[in-house]
């Protein structure tokens, strides 16, 4: 991440903004887990439609 270069660290605006970051308050947190959690109960793969006949659909690897 190019914006936390310690070249880039030099004023107090880009030392909060990594802060923010670092350290989230504990209402970000509750955000980002209730964020999780709405996105895992949707699931984690796009709804596909149905595939022409004749075609596959490739499968899906590991990372």
């Amino acid at each position: 991440m190019p914006d936390f270069e310690s070249r880039n660290l030099d004023d107090a605006e880009s030392l909060a903004r990594l802060a923010e970051l670092l350290h989230p308050t504990k209402v970000a947190r509750t955000e980002a887990k209730a964020r999780g959690r709405r996105r895992a109960a949707a699931g984690f793969l796009p709804t596909q439609g149905p595939t022409p006949t004749g075609q596959t659909v490739p499968a899906l690897q590991d990372a």
